[in-house]
């Protein structure tokens, strides 16, 4: 099987979700990694007292997020040979759950486990969501398409802010055991809330406990009011940040996050990422987009945008997941998403934006554009080794 095969699977497991049998899921929470809810929840339908995978990796290492569905055509399953992802009568291809990392059963020093605290995303994304909290909820404003509120209700899987010793001491653990090489760090939005000083506190934190210089990762941030404070944050040890847009139309983006358009606003993001790219330079800043749900014309015109900029555009494979206002839509076809995602990357290459160390494809179960460019980058290999 190919890599350019695999994300066509991928592409398909992330739109029409996935199930396993229970023989499948043997060994999981114990030698395999489970699922935490560090964030939203990607599951096409909740499963609170059900473990499940977190993630999974087919053949040639294209990492695949689990979106739980019931009524999914891809099943699990175990063979002698081993886990086997079928369709019906038809075996795929093998699968293999993604192995639990040693620090997921250490306690911090305040006895807090700290898969509460943090998280492995695919292979080697030290996660953390420093505040699972959003203001846009409490009017009813929030983004549509986001069940963190809920998710955090239903599953009560992490804590919802976090301690910076905390954070530390897991951060320590992991980078220790070589289950870390990138971080993502992120939270909802609350205004009033220094959230450059939160911020800036946990990656020099980070940074103590690991031993780390400058922190190889990314930043996911609301726009401060003043744009220094990007500086500032810069100057904290973080290698890349990111703000997430979402939706590039701007009249789609009214409708769709209504309380992001009131506050920050959508100018204010445009700005935001725009400068942001002159402190962090080319490349180590990105735009975070959630794809399927507005025409894909507008949805590249966003990414050539960022991409005239030095700014990498993050588009997530949208997941109409329960908790959300959307919860029940249709996403496109994996077609769509493979098609679309092809055309990203040609615009990322257009712009000749340079290769990011802050993430990649063992990192993301939920996005393609890693994906292809590690295609891209494997057939040119064989061409000039020919």
């Amino acid at each position: 099987m190919s890599v350019e095969q695999e994300i066509q699977i991928k592409a398909a497991l992330l739109t029409e979700g996935i199930n396993a049998e229970p023989e499948a899921l043997a060994g999981l929470g114990e030698i395999y990694k489970e699922q935490n809810h560090g964030l939203f929840g990607w599951d096409f339908e909740n499963h609170e007292g059900e473990l499940l995978p977190d993630d999974f990796r087919l053949p040639e290492g294209t990492v695949v997020q689990f979106r739980k569905n019931s009524r999914s055509p891809y099943i699990v399953k175990k063979e002698s040979s081993g886990l086997v992802l079928t369709k019906g009568e038809e075996i795929i291809t093998g699968v293999e759950w993604l192995k639990r990392p040693a620090f997921y059963d250490l306690k911090t020093s305040d006895g807090v486990p700290m898969t509460k605290v943090a998280q492995i995303g695919g292979e080697d994304n030290f996660f953390v969501c420093y505040n699972n909290f959003c203001s846009h909820w409490l009017d009813g404003k929030q983004c549509l398409f986001c069940n963190l509120v809920t998710t955090k209700k239903t599953y009560k899987s992490v804590l919802s802010s976090k301690k910076l010793h905390q954070i530390g001491e897991a951060a320590g653990a992991a980078f220790q055991e070589g289950v870390a090489e990138h971080v993502l760090l992120t939270g909802g939005c609350y205004p009033g809330e220094d959230e450059t000083a939160i911020v800036s506190k946990i990656i020099r934190t980070i940074g103590e406990y690991t031993g780390l210089k400058r922190i190889p990762g990314c930043l996911l941030a609301s726009p401060p009011k003043d744009l220094k404070e990007i500086e500032r944050i810069y100057e904290s040890g973080i290698n890349g940040i990111g703000y997430s847009l979402e939706i590039w139309d701007r009249r789609l983006f009214s409708a769709i996050c209504p309380g992001k358009y009131e506050e920050p606003g959508y100018d204010k993001f445009l700005e935001t990422l725009t400068y942001a790219a002159e402190v962090f330079g080319r490349g180590q800043v990105f735009c975070a987009f959630v794809t399927g749900i507005e025409p894909r014309e507008s949805l590249l015109e966003g990414v050539e945008f960022m991409a005239q900029r030095g700014i990498y555009s993050l588009c997530f494979v949208w997941s109409p997941a329960p908790g959300s206002k959307l919860e029940g839509h249709r996403t496109p076809s994996p077609e769509w998403y493979v098609e679309t995602n092809e055309k990203i990357v040609d615009i990322f290459q257009r712009y000749d934006l340079p290769p990011t160390a802050n993430h990649c494809y063992r990192c993301d179960g939920n996005t393609l554009f890693h994906d292809e460019t590690r295609r891209r980058m494997s057939v040119n290999k064989n061409i000039n080794n020919k």
